[in-house]
């Protein structure tokens, strides 16, 4: 939560209290209230969890224990031809990569892989896939509410796509 947040929380407090003739429910309200605004002002300097790809917590799981040391290794060792996703990220944050890295020690969630499905014209889902004898190939797209194929691999769903006669839709 930043400053201006808590501004705006505390303004919808005050909007919301008034007058209401009853001395004894006043003063429990007001402190209700005053323990509500506490836990907000309390709640301020909570540092902001990053979202990074799970390559990147990988990585970072690994070095948390040396991150200055790893951090300074990665930039002034010869990384510039590291192929790796996690060299890419590094080299293509803009300057930003150091900072997310170092606010992970705070904490940090891995962000959701994206995941792709075929859908027919009719906007069915292919459900299932499966070999047939020789070289042959069986499925089928349903309309019901069976699980769609979910593939983590772009590329793979396209491929699965042409096959079938579908197209690939990001979920």
């Amino acid at each position: 939560m930043d400053k201006q947040e808590l501004i705006k929380k505390i303004k919808d407090i005050s909007l919301g209290a008034g007058d209401h003739g009853d001395t004894k429910n006043e003063h429990e309200s007001e402190y209700a209230l005053i323990a509500y605004i506490l836990d907000l002002v309390n709640r301020l300097d909570e540092p902001q969890k990053v979202k990074v790809p799970a390559f990147v917590a990988e990585w970072f799981e690994t070095n948390k224990y040396v991150l200055d040391r790893a951090i300074l290794d990665y930039m002034f060792e010869d990384y510039a031809s590291d192929d790796s996703e996690f060299g890419k990220w590094f080299d293509n944050k803009n300057g930003k990569s150091i900072e997310t890295l170092v606010r992970m020690l705070d904490g940090y969630e891995v962000e959701e892989e994206p995941k792709w499905k075929i859908i027919n014209d009719q906007k069915y889902c292919l459900t299932s896939i499966e070999a047939g004898y020789g070289n042959s190939l069986h499925w089928a797209f349903d309309s019901t509410k069976k699980k769609p194929i979910l593939f983590d691999n772009e590329e793979t769903a396209m491929y699965t796509a042409y096959i079938t006669g579908g197209t690939v839709e990001k979920v």
